[in-house]
């Protein structure tokens, strides 16, 4: 398996609850664990908002394939800070069932799955997150509609490893 040449990996994502679009850097202290940092934007109505999001993940296996190195299983945590008005979602977006269809906080946080996959020696990686909010574990367990779609959200990242 070739051998990470460094700690550090700037990411673009199409991120889900992170933003529509989310921009910044990953650092991997160890070849297990990594902790991310993104601004994210999103818009509701024309206006942007921003937001800065954390990430701790972690990675057991690392699969060799064919020179490339496949990461088929990570877990973490993350949270979204609010940087307009300190809250995040002043209103819901449409495709949701009601205007305040989440409560009004500047933090959120929740748990993500996720895979990689880096190339080398291109140095380029693609990432698949499954992302569930803090409100989203809770009405899976209390609430009679489990709608997911309101609970769950996807990215997709492109990364460059420094």
């Amino acid at each position: 398996m070739p051998a990470f040449s460094s700690e550090w990996r700037a990411v673009l994502e199409r991120a889900g609850f992170l933003g529509k679009y989310a921009l910044g850097v990953s650092y991997e202290p160890t070849l297990n664990h990594a902790v991310d940092y993104l601004l994210g934007a999103y818009q509701i109505g024309g206006e942007n908002f921003y937001q800065s999001n954390f990430m701790y993940r972690y990675s057991r296996w690392h699969v060799p394939v064919h020179g490339h190195s496949w990461r088929p299983l990570q877990m973490g945590a993350f949270m979204v800070v609010a940087m307009n008005n300190d809250r995040y979602f002043m209103k819901s977006p449409d495709q949701y069932p009601e205007s305040n269809y989440y409560d009004f906080t500047a933090v959120r946080y929740g748990i993500e799955f996720g895979s990689t996959f880096t190339f080398f020696p291109s140095r380029l990686g693609l990432g698949y997150h499954l992302r569930v909010f803090d409100n989203g574990v809770v009405a899976i367990f209390n609430n009679s509609n489990r709608d997911l779609q309101y609970y769950i959200s996807s990215g997709i990242s492109l990364q460059y490893l420094f």
